[in-house]
């Protein structure tokens, strides 16, 4: 228990640059208000935590969050980070898409996601991530992710359960794993253990975007190499 608030709590400080949520898009493009992001996102973390059956201290001691800070946020009056955002997906077991998707049930039968229903969001300064589809039972998201020139994912690496693969669509990537460095350049693939510290960045000057799955749950546990 004691590694595992440590991960959750090593999630938030790696970052360092007080990055929040604060900078999803709306789906037909503009940013929401910050007002209206709380209000959405504390709604479902409530949901989500009520389904599940946990009462706040439980979530406290799972992710290293103070019982008041996930009152403030579940009440909608204050914005998570996206080191909190993942912390609590890993306590509750779900993708952290799953805290941004409309509240209305999935349809099950669905085939297409249409684009102006995929959320964006800025996950570290100068990093957009659209969020494509994802299946929260299976435990898999499919994201496209946009670095601006000198971006990274974060100021230290991050570590989190379940695996990863991605495909470079344009420019080139740098891929920190544990202290190995990588390049990755367009057309090239990537594959890593999420569990392993790791850290993107584009060295470039120009824009590099990737096609990224995140397998969690079920989907990583019978993964086989």
């Amino acid at each position: 228990m004691a590694a595992a608030r440590a991960l959750r709590r090593a999630h938030c400080a790696a970052r360092g640059d007080g990055c929040t949520t604060g900078a999803l898009m709306a789906r037909n493009g503009s940013r929401a208000t910050p007002e209206l992001l709380s209000g959405r996102l504390g709604e479902r973390a409530l949901t989500i935590r009520k389904q599940r059956g946990f009462m706040l201290r439980e979530v406290s001691e799972r992710t290293g969050v103070s019982i008041a800070m996930l009152s403030m946020i579940e009440r909608g009056r204050s914005t998570p980070s996206i080191g909190t955002l993942h912390a609590l997906a890993d306590a509750y077991g779900i993708q952290m898409s799953e805290f941004l998707h409309s509240l209305e049930p999935p349809d099950g039968h669905s085939v297409i996601r249409r684009a102006e229903n995929q959320e964006v969001i800025r996950t570290a300064p100068g990093v957009d991530r659209r969020i494509m589809i994802g299946d929260t039972e299976r435990g898999y998201e499919l994201a496209e992710n946009r670095y601006e020139p000198g971006t990274s994912s974060s100021r230290a690496p991050l570590h989190h359960q379940g695996f990863e693969f991605g495909f470079v669509l344009e420019g080139q990537l740098e891929v920190t794993v544990g202290d190995r460095l990588h390049v990755a350049r367009t057309g090239d693939a990537i594959r890593l253990d999420s569990s392993l510290p790791h850290r993107f960045r584009n060295p470039g000057p120009h824009a590099t975007r990737t096609l990224w799955v995140n397998i969690s749950g079920p989907a990583a546990a019978t993964k086989q190499d």
